[in-house]
Order: structure tokens, then C-alpha cells, then sequence
């Protein structure tokens, strides 16, 4: 019997090889979208700036939401595995990065630093090397004292208050309760109020990062230590983003690794741009994917493949797999979500196969975010669909729901474009504009 939508088991199949909340994956597997290939020299070009200043390389990497930039980053650290000592530090692990400053990001730098040594702990013990063990007393201790834990009167528990809360830890593993209270201590201060957090300073974190990563570059067969650290492009508040990209900045360059991180779009423009761009060079850009033509004939190959790595080759018309295409605007995160949606429209409607009005039903819906825009949106989308304004002036509307899309310069000039899911509204606003001048 061939697969089908209308058929619940298919549509879980369906469901479960696409998610577009989480990186992709470089293989097969339940849960996570497949990656695929994009195109371009985005790799290479990280390649370059990584390899050229071995252990000081600083860059940042940006762009827009949901453009597939951990993804990328993930596929690039698989790739350097051979080559270098890849740690990936990850600030939306459990931690919400929306104002996370310069100490919740090092707290995390330190907690995935710590957690990486684990790998090499069962050939440590088998050795008698008693390296790593004097390593986690020496960070510990300072840390417990830092964090204002209480000790229990027999010494083998901790009590640490977190978000208001007694969190009790045991110490007989001193290795896991090390990793534990930095992953707490990375949430408490990506969440809490500047008010309630522990005053820890990055000076100390510093100190103690490098003492984690000299550690790693001891055992790690002479492989040059790299940190890759996402998710930074989530911070939304303004202070807090020039806390950790420009006022942190020393602290970066006393790292003895090299670094690749997230940079939030939004403030890589405007008032922190100059700043931004004076310690850390200029950002690396990955840009949306080219889009199909509604009335085209071809559809670029990595809109296929990821609905053929899906398992949907058979159940979605090309027509509809074009207007999702389309109308994703090429932010990749959205057509992974119009995938997802589409499969379940089809199944609501009894169709075998997401059809052309399953696909469109998903458009309209998303469409509807943009009726919550402003006059001074819709007038700046305009302008941006007639001029092409400049991109500082369209910052407020990088991020979701996405409004304009930056493309690849062309002769050194900034290409912008209205969303495609924005254009309806673009002209629901020149229409009533029209009339209104018509009526004066």
C-alpha cells in the first residue's frame, strides 16, 4: 500500500524527519531535519579565516533568523573534528538567551569546556593521571564559594539558591557536580534579573576557561583548541549584546582558543556597528537561499532534497513544494515549519499528497502576522520595495516575523526585499494610501 498523508502512521513518519527548532543533522535521524548541502562558499570562507590565524582567530557570524546558521556551524564542526579540538557551546541549552550579558555567556564556555574533558575521563583514570581531578577541585571549590553554596554539616552536599529556590547537590562526583552547578549557574544567569545574579566577574571565568583548555590541548593529540558558540545571535536586548560583543571584547582575546560566535543581526547595525566591527573585524554574512518563481519552471535542488530526505518525494505535488519554497522567502527555518504544517493540512483534508491548496491554506496563515504591523512598518516596507532603504533604517524588522530579506551584495550594494509573506500586506497598505489621497 503506497505511503499516505491521510494516513496517521505516514504523517508521524513524515513528522519525525523534520524539525526546524533544532541544528541539522548530518545523517538520517528521528527528530531532526537531514541536513543539506546549500551552496556557496560560506564553509570555505570560515575555513579560511579559522586557518589563518590558528589559535587567535575571532570571528563572528550572523544573519538573519532561522537563515540556517547552526546548521552550518554544526556541519562545520563536524567537519574540523580531525583538524582541531572542536568544542560547540551552546547558549540555548538549557538557558533562555534573550538577555543573557558576557557573564552567562562564559559561564556556558566554561560548562561545555568542563563537559568536553569528560571524554577523555575513562583514558585519564585508566592512566593514573590525576590531572583532570586537581583540575575540578581547583574550579570547584572557588566556584562554590562564588555561588554562595552551603555546605551540609558532614561536607557532602551543597545548597545553592537558584531562581529563589534551595537546589541541594551531591558531591561524591565531583566531576558531575561540577558539570551540574555550571550548567545551573549558565541558567540562573541568563534568566535572572542583574539584580539577583552571583557577581561572578568573566576575569575569573577567563582564568578558568583557559585552565579547562590548556587541559584539552594536552590530550587532544596536539589538535589546536576551537570554540564555537551559538545561539549569541538570540540576545535581543540591546545592553546586554554590547556587554558580551564590545565590552567583553578583552576578555575574548585572553581566550587561548580560536573563536567562531553568533552575532545578533539586528545589533551588528545601527549604533554598534562601528564598535562591533573594530574588535572583531567584519561579521561573516550567511544569506536566505534563492527562491523559486511562483510561474518558474526549476526549483533549486535543497528544497527538493530536504522534502526528499523527509520522505515526502511522493507525497507533495511539486506545485505545492514551489509555493512553499516561495513563499519561505529562502529563511530555511520557515520552510522546515511550512513543511511540517503542510503535511498536517493535508491530513485534515484527506489528501495523499500535501496538494496546491494545503500549501497555500499554510501561506495564508502566516500571512496574518503581518496584519499586526503599523502604519510606519508598512510605510517603511514600502519604501523599501520602491528605494530599496537603507538596512540600518529596516533593523527593527529582522526579526520574526521577518518583513524584509537582506540578500548578497551585488557591485558592493546591500540588496533588500520585502518578504514574500509581507507583500500582501505592502499592498493592502498602498491601496488604502491611494484612496486616502484620492479622498483629499
Amino acid at each position: 500500500m503506497p505511503a499516505s498523508l491521510s494516513n496517521l502512521q505516514d504523517l508521524r513518519t513524515a513528522l519525525g524527519q523534520l524539525n526546524a527548532e533544532r541544528p541539522a543533522s548530518a545523517g538520517p535521524r528521528e527528530g531532526y531535519t537531514q541536513y543539506e548541502p546549500r551552496g556557496g562558499d560560506f564553509l570555505r570562507r570560515l575555513d579560511l579565516e579559522v586557518s589563518a590565524r590558528q589559535k587567535d582567530a575571532r570571528v563572528l557570524v550572523t544573519g538573519q533568523i532561522g537563515v540556517g546558521k547552526s546548521s552550518e556551524l554544526l556541519r562545520f564542526s563536524q567537519n574540523q573534528s580531525r583538524r582541531r579540538e572542536t568544542i560547540f557551546c551552546d547558549l540555548e541549552k538549557e538557558e533562555h538567551p534573550d538577555r543573557c550579558g558576557a557573564t552567562g555567556v562564559f559561564l556556558t564556555v566554561l560548562r561545555d569546556c568542563w563537559s568536553k574533558t569528560l571524554h577523555y575521563q575513562s583514558r585519564v583514570q585508566r592512566s593514573g593521571d590525576r590531572g583532570l581531578s586537581e583540575l575540578c577541585h581547583e574550579i570547584l571549590i572557588p566556584l562554590i564559594d562564588s555561588l554562595k553554596g552551603q555546605y551540609t554539616q558532614d561536607k557532602r552536599k551543597v545548597v545553592f539558591r537558584f531562581g529563589g529556590m534551595d537546589y541541594p547537590l551531591l558531591l561524591e562526583d565531583r566531576h558531575r557536580a561540577l558539570a551540574i552547578i555550571l550548567g545551573k549557574a549558565a541558567q540562573h544567569e541568563a534568566v535572572s534579573q542583574p539584580s539577583d545574579r552571583f557577581g561572578l566577574v568573566p576575569d575569573t571565568l577567563v582564568h578558568l576557561v583557559n585552565r579547562v583548555l590548556r587541559w584539552i590541548g594536552g590530550h587532544g593529540a596536539g589538535r589546536v583548541p576551537l570554540l564555537i558558540v551559538d545561539h549569541v545571535d538570540k540576545i535581543r536586548d540591546v545592553g546586554a549584546a554590547e556587554d558580551v560583543l564590545v565590552k567583553a571584547a578583552p576578555h575574548w582575546n585572553r581566550i587561548e582558543a580560536s573563536i567562531i560566535m553568533t552575532a545578533p543581526y539586528e545589533h551588528t547595525l545601527g549604533d554598534l556597528r562601528n564598535s562591533v566591527e573594530s574588535r572583531w573585524g567584519r561579521p561573516l554574512m550567511l544569506y536566505p537561499l534563492v527562491t523559486p518563481d511562483l510561474a518558474g519552471v526549476s526549483i533549486p535542488p535543497i528544497y527538493l532534497n530536504l522534502g526528499k530526505n523527509a520522505g515526502l518525494e511522493r507525497l507533495i505535488r511539486p506545485e505545492s513544494l514551489r509555493i512553499l519554497a516561495h513563499y519561505s522567502g529562502g529563511i530555511l527555518r520557515t520552510f522546515v515549519q511550512f513543511l511540517v504544517q503542510a503535511c498536517k493540512e493535508a491530513h485534515l483534508a484527506g489528501h495523499d499528497q500535501i496538494e496546491p491548496s494545503d500549501a497555500k491554506d499554510v501561506v495564508h496563515v502566516h500571512e496574518t502576522a503581518y496584519q499586526d504591523y503599523g502604519a510606519a512598518n508598512l510605510e517603511l516596507l514600502d519604501r523599501i520595495a520602491d528605494t530599496g532603504a537603507g538596512l540600518g533604517e529596516a533593523a527593527t524588522l529582522l526579526r520574526s516575523p521577518i518583513g524584509i530579506l537582506v540578500g548578497e551584495p551585488d557591485r558592493g550594494e546591500q540588496r533588500l526585499r520585502v518578504h514574500p509573506l509581507a507583500q500582501a500586506a505592502v499592498e493592502r497598505y498602498r491601496l488604502k494610501k491611494s484612496k486616502a489621497v484620492g479622498v483629499r
